[in-house]
């Protein structure tokens, strides 16, 4: 939680406003631990990720999705 706490301590660009008042009337809950156990063993027993073919990115012409035989929206 100390990184939390120094994220929102720090110094914000943006002024103030309502919205930042209220989550300061929050009250912070710490976890309890058997929680915290739980989902690191979930993360943990997750399929490693697939490495992403770096050719696939070049075989892109653009962002756009195609779909020649749908209506159009």
């Amino acid at each position: 939680m100390r990184y939390l706490q120094q994220v929102w301590c720090s110094d914000d660009t943006l002024p103030r406003d309502e919205l930042d008042d209220l989550f300061d009337q929050l009250e912070q809950v710490e976890p309890p631990p058997s929680l915290i156990a739980h989902i690191l063993t979930t993360i943990a027993e997750l399929p490693l990720p697939k490495p992403v073919d770096s050719n696939a990115w070049h075989k892109l012409d653009s962002l756009v999705v195609r779909r020649e035989n749908c209506p159009p929206n």
